[in-house]
C-alpha cells in the first residue's frame, strides 16, 4: 500500500509534507508509511478516502482497478438537501399548515383507530453511494 500512495502522491503533485498537512496528520506517519516501516492504520485509510472521493478505494486497499474513479460525465450534480420547516414537524402540523405539496391525506393514529403513541423524529440519516453521510437532528 505505500508504493499506492507514493503513486497517489506522485498524480497529484503532492509532497508528503503536504499530504499530512491536508491529511490532519503528523508528517511522521506519512514519511513512516511511505518507507515501509509503519502500515497504515484504519483510521488512515478511512481519512484519506474521505478527504480524497476521487481515489478508487479498490485500488488504493487492494491494487485493482486504476487509481482515480471513473468520472461519469452524464451524471447529474450531486443536490443539495436543505431542511425544511416541515421536516421533523408532526403529521398534523404538515396537515394543518395547508402544504399544496403534500399530496397525501395523513392521519394520526387516533383518527386511524390504532391508538399507537405518537413518536418524535430524533435523528435522519441519508446514505450517498461514495461511502459517505450526512445526518440531520431536528430543531430543540
Amino acid at each position: 500500500m505505500n508504493n499506492r500512495l507514493q503513486q497517489f502522491l506522485d498524480l497529484e503533485n503532492l509532497r508528503p509534507a503536504q499530504f499530512a498537512d491536508i491529511m490532519g496528520i503528523q508528517r511522521s506517519s506519512v514519511t513512516h508509511i511511505l518507507s515501509g516501516r509503519n502500515k497504515p492504520g484504519f483510521d488512515f485509510i478511512q481519512k484519506f478516502l474521505l478527504k480524497f472521493p476521487s481515489v478508487n478505494p479498490d485500488w488504493f486497499l487492494l491494487g485493482r482497478g486504476k487509481p482515480l474513479r471513473e468520472q461519469n460525465t452524464s451524471a447529474p450534480a450531486p443536490r443539495t438537501i436543505e431542511a425544511s420547516p416541515e421536516l421533523f414537524a408532526s403529521p398534523l402540523e404538515v396537515e394543518l399548515s395547508g402544504n399544496p405539496d403534500s399530496g397525501n391525506d395523513v392521519q394520526m393514529p387516533e383518527e386511524n383507530g390504532i391508538g399507537a403513541p405518537s413518536r418524535d423524529v430524533r435523528r435522519i440519516t441519508l446514505f450517498y453511494s461514495d461511502g459517505t453521510f450526512q445526518e440531520f437532528y431536528p430543531p430543540k
